[in-house]
């Protein structure tokens, strides 16, 4: 019987010793696993920064272009009501040399009637 519980316990103390290997095999796997998640931990933290800037750039360039697109449609508004001005105040001037020539057609005739 002491040979036999000699074998048991033998048994026993091996399969003990090779779950101590297990666990510590266990052990370096959950260490690594940790370094990893750790790692992407501060990647995903360093991605959030980054697309944080990106969105703060893209807002500060829509806004700029918005600005951009109002102060052009201004100017084209302006200018459109300059060219209207400046048609108004050429198509008064060709009216005024409208009559003008006629005044003067007028008096030709006349002229040439006294003359003629």
């Amino acid at each position: 019987m002491d040979a036999e519980l000699k074998e048991i316990f033998g048994m026993i103390i091996g399969k003990l010793d090779s779950l101590d290997e297990k666990m510590g095999t266990l052990d370096e796997k959950v260490g690594t696993l940790d370094q990893k998640v750790t790692k992407n931990s501060i990647d995903i933290e360093s991605i959030k920064t980054d697309i944080k800037t990106i969105v703060e750039v893209q807002k500060a360039y829509i806004d700029k272009n918005e600005r951009d697109h109002e102060g052009i449609i201004k100017l084209i508004d302006q200018d459109i009501g300059l060219h209207s001005i400046i048609i108004k105040s050429l198509s008064s001037d060709v009216r005024g040399l409208e009559e003008d020539q006629k005044i003067l057609e007028r008096e030709v005739l006349t002229i040439k009637r006294k003359i003629g």
